[in-house]
C-alpha cells in the first residue's frame, strides 16, 4: 500500500524514493503493492516503472516485469538501465536473441560496458547465434583491458579465460553486492561437544537441479552430530522435491523470501547457526548479501557456483582432488576443503521411469547416439567443429541436443549445414520432468561433454542413466567436474588432456561398438558400487569435513585448507581405479 495510506496521493518522487529502498531492503512484493496502490500506470515517471519491472521480475513474474519495462522505455525510450533488465527478462523468457539485441542498445546508450559485452556474449552463445560472436569477444576483451570494469562471475565462466581473470570477476561482483554491509558482533562461543547447527541458505529448494543433487543428503543428516536449518527464499512451487525437502528439515525449514538480508541474518544469528552453506554463489536471483553480515562463524561456498566468490566473507569452498588441487589455490579466495571422492552430492532416490523406445523419441532406431544435453550456452564453435568432424567419419551417427527455444535449434542447423552435415542428422530434446529426462537418457549411447563449462547436473544424470561420457580436464572449476564425476564413478579413462585427445578418444568409441558396450555394461553393473553414487558414504565424509572446519574454530584457528582425508566408508567395489597422469597430476 501506499506510504500515507491507501486512497492517498504520492508525489512521483516520494514514490520512487520509496521503491529503491523497498528494493534495497529485498521486500519486492511491498514495492508492487506499493505501485499498484498508487496506480502507477498514471505516473510520468520512468523510474518508477524501471523499479516495478526489476521487482516483478525477481518474483519471477516475467509477464507483467516486460510490461513495466516496455511502459518505463514508452515514458523515456533512451533509458539504458531499461533495455539492460528488458535484456534480463527477455533471457529468462527463453529469446535470446531479443534479449542480446537489448544488451547491445544499453551498451549503445552508455550501460556498464563489460557487463553488456559479456552479456552480448553470452546471449549469442545461448541463441547459438555466432556471426559477430569473434568481434563481441574482442570487444569484451578491449573493454575489460581499459579498466571499465569486469563481467559478472557467471558470465566469466564460459569464457577462455584462466582462474586469476575469474577471481578478478569474482572479487569486483563481492566489493558491488557487499558495499557499506557491517558484519554483527561476533557469535557467542559454541558449547564444546553440542550438535553442529549447519544452515542451508538457497533459491533452490524445489523442482531444480542443485535439489536433485543434495536433497539425499539433507535426508541422511546425522541428527544427533548435526542440527541442519534450510532458509529457503525461493518459490514454493508445490513440487514433491520442495515436498520431500521441507519434510527433511521439518520445523526448521523455514520460508525467508519476504525477510531482506539483515533480517535474514538475524534469524540466522538466532538460530544459534555455526556452519551457514551459501548453495547458490553468483547465479540468478541470489542473496549473497546475507553473508556480508557474517550471521554465523563459518561460512562455506558450495556446490550452487563452480568457483571463487572472491569474498573474505566466505571461509571455505568445497571441492575435490580434481576440481580443487590445491596447486590452484591462489585462484580462490576461499580456503579449499577437499571431499575424498567427488565434491558434488548425488541422490539416488531420484525416479527414473521406464527406457524410452528410440521411436517415440522421434530417434532412428539403428544410429549411434551421440548427445549432449548441457544449455546451449556452453556450446562453443569450436567444440560444435569438433562434433560435426565426428559425424563426418561416422555416417550412421547423430547428434541429439538439448535446446529450449525453436530459434536455437534452427541456427545449430544452419551451424551444421555450414559445415557440410546434414540437418536432419540433427536431433532436439526439450525440457522434461527429471524421472522422464533421466528415461530418456538411456535411448542415447554417448554423452559428448563441452568446454570451458563442462556437463554439471546433466553429467551425473547420464551416469546415473548408464551413458558414458567423453570430457577434457581443463584448467577452472568448472571446466573440471565432468573429471570429477567419472573419476568418482569409475570411468578415468574417458577423461581427455586436451581436445586432440578429446576426439580421438570420441571417434574411438564411435567406431568400437564392443568398447563402447562394455563401458556402458560396466558403468550399468557397477554404478551403484561406486562412490559418485554411495548417498550414504558421501554424506559421511560431507560430515567430517564440516567437523573438521568446526574443530578448527573451536581451538581458536583461522580457516586452512583442508586436503581430502580417507574417506569414512569405502565403496564396496574394491579399489578405485588409478587416475591418469594428466588428472592425479
Amino acid at each position: 500500500m501506499s506510504p500515507d495510506g491507501p486512497g492517498v496521493s504520492v508525489p512521483p518522487r516520494r514514490l520512487v524514493a520509496a521503491a529503491r529502498e523497498l528494493r534495497r531492503l529485498g521486500r519486492d512484493a511491498e514495492l508492487v503493492a506499493l505501485c499498484q496502490a498508487a496506480d502507477a500506470a498514471s505516473i510520468a515517471d520512468p523510474l518508477l516503472h524501471l523499479e516495478l519491472g526489476m521487482a516483478l521480475f525477481r518474483l519471477g513474474r516475467q509477464r507483467e516485469a516486460l510490461h513495466a519495462l516496455f511502459e518505463a522505455l514508452r515514458r523515456d525510450p533512451g533509458c539504458a538501465a531499461a533495455y539492460a533488465h528488458l535484456g534480463n527478462v527477455l533471457q529468462v523468457l527463453r529469446m535470446p536473441e531479443e534479449a542480446r539485441e537489448s544488451f547491445r542498445t544499453a551498451l549503445a546508450l552508455g550501460r556498464a560496458p563489460v557487463e553488456m559485452a559479456a552479456a552480448i556474449v553470452f546471449t549469442s552463445l545461448e541463441a547459438a547465434s555466432w556471426g559477430e560472436l569473434e568481434g563481441d569477444l574482442a570487444a569484451l576483451e578491449a573493454a575489460v583491458a581499459a579498466g571499465k570494469g569486469q563481467p559478472l562471475p557467471f558470465f566469466s565462466l564460459n569464457l577462455p579465460w584462466p582462474r586469476d581473470r575469474l577471481l578478478a570477476a569474482a572479487r569486483a561482483q563481492a566489493a558491488a553486492t557487499f558495499a557499506g554491509i557491517v558484519p554483527l558482533p561476533p557469535a557467542p562461543a559454541r558449547r564444546p561437544g553440542a550438535p553442529i547447527r549447519i544452515g542451508y541458505v538457497s533459491n533452490d529448494l524445489q523442482d531444480h537441479a542443485t535439489a536433485h543433487l543434495i536433497t539425499e543428503l539433507f535426508e541422511r543428516q546425522d541428527r544427533e552430530r548435526f542440527v541442519p536449518h534450510a532458509y529457503s527464499y525461493g518459490a514454493a512451487d508445490g513440487s514433491a522435491m520442495r515436498r520431500r525437502i521441507a519434510a527433511a528439515f521439518g520445523a526448521r525449514f523455514v520460508d525467508v523470501g519476504e525477510m531482506d538480508a539483515g533480517r535474514l541474518a538475524q534469524r540466522v544469528r538466532a538460530d544459534a547457526i555455526d556452519v551457514l552453506v551459501d548453495l547458490k554463489g553468483y547465479t540468478l536471483l541470489a542473496r549473497n548479501e546475507v553473508f556480508a553480515w557474517r550471521p554465523a562463524p563459518i561460512q562455506v561456498n558450495f556446490l550452487g557456483f563452480p568457483g571463487t566468490l572472491g569474498s573474505v566473507h566466505y571461509d571455505y569452498i568445497i571441492g575435490d582432488a580434481v576440481v580443487t588441487p590445491l596447486a590452484h589455490a591462489a585462484g580462490y579466495d576461499e580456503k579449499i576443503a577437499q571431499l575424498p571422492h567427488c565434491y558434488q552430492p548425488n541422490d539416488r532416490q531420484r525416479p527414473m521411469g521406464a527406457a524410452m523406445d528410440r521411436g517415440a523419441l522421434g530417434l532412428p532406431a539403428a544410429a549411434l547416439v551421440l548427445c549432449c544435453f548441457n544449455a546451449n550456452y556452453k556450446i562453443t564453435p569450436l567444440l560444435f567443429d569438433l562434433w560435426c568432424r565426428l559425424l563426418r567419419q561416422v555416417d550412421d551417427a547423430v547428434l541429439w541436443l538439448y535446446a529450449d527455444n525453436p530459434r536455437t535449434r534452427g541456427n545449430l542447423a544452419a551451424e551444421a549445414a555450414r559445415r557440410g552435415i546434414d540437418p536432419r542428422r540433427l536431433f532436439w530434446a526439450g525440457k522434461l520432468p527429471q524421472a522422464e529426462h533421466l528415461a530418456r537418457l538411456g535411448a542415447a549411447d554417448l554423452f559428448l561433454d563441452t568446454l570451458p563449462v563442462n556437463a554439471h547436473t546433466t553429467a551425473s544424470d547420464a551416469l546415473w542413466a548408464g551413458v558414458p561420457l567423453v570430457t577434457m580436464l581443463g584448467e577452472t572449476f568448472a571446466a573440471r567436474v565432468a573429471a570429477s564425476l567419472l573419476s568418482a564413478a569409475g570411468l578415468p579413462e574417458l577423461i581427455a588432456a586436451d581436445l586432440q585427445q578429446y576426439e580421438a578418444l570420441a571417434l574411438d568409441l564411435a567406431r568400437d561398438r564392443r568398447r563402447l558396450a562394455a563401458l556402458r555394461a560396466r558403468l550399468a553393473g557397477e554404478r551403484l558400487r561406486r562412490p559418485l553414487f554411495d548417498s550414504r558414504a558421501y554424506t559421511r565424509d560431507f560430515e567430517a569435513l564440516i567437523e573438521r572446519m568446526v574443530a578448527r574454530h573451536d581451538a581458536g584457528l583461522h580457516p586452512a585448507h583442508l586436503p581430502a582425508a580417507p574417506p569414512t566408508t569405502r565403496a564396496q567395489a574394491g579399489p578405485d581405479l588409478a587416475l591418469p597422469a594428466h588428472v592425479a597430476g
